[in-house]
This record gives structure tokens, sequence and C-alpha cells, in this order.
């Protein structure tokens, strides 16, 4: 039986016209995992545009399921996308296929001045009506700077990371360790946070 409804479909179907470029989604997943598998093969049959590759991995220290959207590494999504973290996901998808910067200036501006390279984790609960803004910024992010890889990682899949972050509540939004952010943030708040952080710790 389909996980996506007729309604869900054509509804997703028509955000993925607008796409302009081919992009290519990479699950890395556990032997014996289909729903995150049937999550994309069911989305790969919405658009010509979209192709899903699924590799089966064998390391019992992988996060899995693993997302990798587009071909830059950067834009990657930790367990199963389901609840309002698959509109995540599926904003992920349609960003990488439309040639357009949704950043504002003033973050395009820090983006294009970074020093150093930055980790985003965005810890995230598929029950969390507020996680998905923070998971798409920290993905658009990384899809306009080579120097940002955003993951987001769902904190009930993987408890023992959301112990080391002493993720509490979510999202919660960990940058190179160091830096930590509770609840959805502006852009310009976040962006702002970052820099007075990085600046201080020079």
């Amino acid at each position: 039986m389909p996980l996506l409804s007729d309604e869900d479909r054509e509804a997703i179907r028509g955000h993925f016209n607008l796409m302009t470029e081919d992009v290519t989604v990479t699950l890395t997943k556990a032997p014996g995992e289909s729903e995150t598998e049937t999550i994309l093969s069911e989305l790969s049959e919405l658009s010509p545009r979209l192709t899903v590759d699924v590799i089966e991995s064998h390391k019992e220290s992988a996060l899995l399921p693993s997302i990798s959207i587009g071909n830059t590494g950067r834009l990657l999504f930790r367990g199963t996308p389901s609840g309002y973290e698959f509109s995540s996901l599926l904003t992920g998808i349609i960003d990488s296929g439309r040639d357009e910067q949704t950043l504002s200036d003033e973050t395009k501006t820090f983006l294009n001045d970074l020093q150093e390279d930055l980790l985003i984790k965005v810890f995230v609960t598929p029950t969390c009506p507020h996680c998905p803004p923070s998971v798409v910024l920290a993905h658009r992010m990384a899809a306009y700077s080579d120097r940002v890889v955003a993951e987001a990682i769902e904190a009930n899949e993987f408890q023992e990371l959301s112990a080391k972050y002493q993720v509490q509540g979510v999202p919660r939004t960990v940058i190179n360790e160091t830096y930590a952010v509770e609840g959805s943030q502006p852009e310009s708040y976040l962006v702002q946070g970052l820099m007075k952080h990085l600046e201080a710790e020079k």
C-alpha cells in the first residue's frame, strides 16, 4: 500500500514541476530497512528530474538511514523523514532543483566571508512543527556555501547523539560542537548570533 495519498502525490507533483534541474538523492541504509526507501521511491515516481540511488551499508556504527540531497554531500538527513520532517526533505529536494537563492543578503555576505568550515547539526523529531524551518535554513546555507555541511538528525532514532549534545527539546541546532541554539530561530538571529560567537572565539 502506498505511503502517499493520491492528494499528496498530486500536490507534490505540482511542486516538482517547478524544478528546472535534475536532483539525485542518495540513501544509505541498513540491510532490511525499507520505510525510507519506500518514501523516496514514491517521490521519484512523481518527477523525471528526481533520481534515487540506494546503498546498503553493513557498518554498525553508521547513522542509518542517511539521506544525501544533491551531489555535494553537504545536505544530509539522518533518520526516517516522517511526520513534519517529510516537509524538510521535500523542501530540500525542491530547492536543489531550482536555480534560486532564498537567503538574505546578510546571510550570503556572512557565508561569503567565512574563514572556517561549519558543521551544522539540527536535532528534530517528526512531531515537532517548529523543526522544518531550522532544517531548511541549515540546508540552504550548506547549498550556498561549500564551507557548510548541514545535518538534520532525528533525535529519537539517535538517542546517544541526543544525549551527547544535551538535546532536551527540539529543534536544537549545534554548530561546530561549540555553539548551540534552542528553538526555531529566524534567519537573521541565527546568523547574528553565530557571527558574534565566531568573533569571540578568535
